[in-house]
This record gives C-alpha cells, sequence and structure tokens, in this order.
C-alpha cells in the first residue's frame, strides 16, 4: 500500500501526465495552445424536427397536430425554417381541388373558385384576416389625416373588407386565366412556398411588436434557420416552375422587400398584420408574373 504523502514514483500511472498536459508541458515555447470549438452544431434528433414542423403546421393551417409537451420558445422561432414547406403543401390542395372540379367538367372560372376557397378554409383565412386589419388601420389613419369622415357617418363596410374582396378576386381571375391544370400546379405552389419564405425574412429582420400575439409567439428566427427557409423555398420553386423560377422569385422577393422596408420605417417592427399581408402580395405577385409569363 502507497503512502499518499510520499512521492509517486515516476513510472506509475498516477505520474503520468494526462494529455491536455502532456501538450501544454511538451509544446515548445510560443506554440499556441489548442482551445475548444467556439461554435459547435449538433444535427437536430427525429424529435425535435417533428416538433418543429407541428408548430409551423398548427399555425399556417387548421390542423391541430398534438405535442407531448408544450414547445420551448426556441422550437417555435426555429419553427418558421418549414414554413415554405407548409405553403408548397397548401398550394398543392388548392390546385388539387381545382384539377378534381375540372375533371368534373366546371368552367375555369368555377374551378379557380373552389380552388380559392379551398386555400382559405385550410388556411383559416389566417392571412386575409391580417391582410385586413392591416389594410383597415391604414384606411382609418388617411380618414385622420383628410379631416373629413365618409359623409361624416360611421362606415358601415371597412377598408379591410372591400381590400380582401379585391385580392380574392384577383386570385380567381388570375387561375381561371392560367393555361391548363399543370399551369395551376406550379403557380399555386411557388406562390405560396415563396410567400411564406418571405415571412421568415421580415420575421428575422425586424423586431417583433411587443403586445402582439404573432410577434410574441415566433419573436426573430435565428439568421441561419432564415437561410435555411430561403434555400428549402428556392429548392421547390426551382424544381416546380424550371427556368422561369428565376422570374417568380425576382418579383416576389422584390414584393416582400418593399413591404418589409415598409413596417420597418411605419411600424419599427413586424406583427401580424404586416406580416399577413406581405404574405397575400407576395402571392397576388408570383400569381401575376406567372399569368404573364405562359
Amino acid at each position: 500500500m502507497t503512502d499518499p504523502h510520499l512521492p509517486t514514483p515516476p513510472d506509475s500511472p498516477e505520474a503520468q501526465p494526462s494529455p491536455e498536459t502532456a501538450d501544454v508541458s511538451s509544446a515548445p515555447m510560443g506554440t499556441p495552445l489548442k482551445s475548444p470549438p467556439v461554435i459547435t452544431m449538433h444535427a437536430p434528433s427525429a424529435e425535435t424536427l417533428w416538433m418543429e414542423i407541428v408548430i409551423a403546421i398548427n399555425y399556417l393551417t387548421r390542423l391541430n397536430l398534438r405535442l407531448k409537451e408544450s414547445p420551448r420558445p426556441r422550437f417555435i422561432r426555429k419553427s418558421m425554417v418549414w414554413f415554405p414547406l407548409v405553403g408548397a403543401a397548401i398550394g398543392v390542395f388548392g390546385a388539387s381541388v381545382d384539377w378534381i372540379m375540372t375533371q368534373i367538367g366546371l368552367p375555369g372560372i368555377i374551378t379557380s373558385a373552389f380552388a380559392v376557397i379551398s386555400m382559405l378554409w385550410v388556411t383559416r383565412a389566417l392571412h386575409e384576416e391580417e391582410f385586413a386589419s392591416m389594410t383597415n388601420q391604414y384606411g382609418l389613419t388617411f380618414d385622420k389625416e383628410q379631416g373629413v369622415g365618409w359623409l361624416k357617418e360611421e362606415r358601415s363596410v371597412q377598408y379591410g373588407t372591400l381590400a380582401v374582396i379585391l385580392v380574392i378576386i384577383m386570385k380567381i381571375g388570375a387561375i381561371a386565366s392560367l393555361s391548363d391544370n399543370d399551369v395551376v400546379f406550379q403557380a399555386l405552389i411557388t406562390s405560396a412556398c415563396w410567400s411564406r419564405a418571405m415571412m421568415v425574412v421580415m420575421a428575422s429582420w425586424l423586431r417583433p411588436i411587443p403586445a402582439d400575439p404573432v410577434a410574441d409567439y415566433f419573436q426573430q428566427p435565428p439568421a441561419l434557420r432564415m437561410l435555411l427557409a430561403l434555400a428549402l423555398g428556392g429548392l421547390i420553386t426551382f424544381a416546380v416552375l424550371g427556368s422561369y423560377a428565376a422570374y417568380a422569385l425576382a418579383f416576389g422577393t422584390g414584393a416582400g422587400l418593399l413591404i418589409t422596408l415598409l413596417g420597418a420605417n411605419h411600424l419599427r417592427g413586424y406583427n401580424g398584420p404586416l406580416i399577413g399581408s406581405l404574405q397575400e402580395i407576395v402571392e397576388i405577385t408570383i400569381l401575376g408574373v406567372i399569368l404573364a409569363l405562359q
């Protein structure tokens, strides 16, 4: 038995230096010491990925998929990376309804109306409601600046209602004017996908406005997740549109950045109405571009 107070023999295991100590003691003078990496990246688990996808699906659609536990804020922020994928699925749903109605033999204006209504149903008309809210805010501000109400009476029809009706008419007209069902699939998938990718850009660039439910929920997604969302949306768009994808992405991105700059200038951040307005405007812009290119 070895006395712990006695020096340890040099050839005993206790006397052998650890690898870290050996590296430091054996390194020549002036050699920089090794340090652990500043940033470490770990592959997300399947359970984490599923949680993020469920959060995105539950927000963007009327589906209510269950989770074992309430998601943490960091998972909610990261879930926005899947917005383009969920958007593409929404576009597939609307185009499928249009195709089914076409097989029945209904005219194009009717099939396109069913396509738009089905997408409104599956999304709970979420973005249309937010767009209406934003339009009302700007409309009321305009009335106050003019100093004269609508015949000095209370308005019975809100600006937001008129704006949503106009957008729905434009969507139905654009889809009805597309040449065939294949183009309808391309247009709806691309417009629904990229418009939701631009939502991630806005949320990542602008600060969340306090007391807004959407901004409080998603906060600001990490920059890496924003880039991944753009990459995912771009891949889907090029896979669907091919050579025309660059035009759709260019005009759609321009429209999205314009709304983002307006939000930065007027609101100093983003909220639900602004992010919903961006989705609607980018979507209708891409539909118009594809209609012009066909």
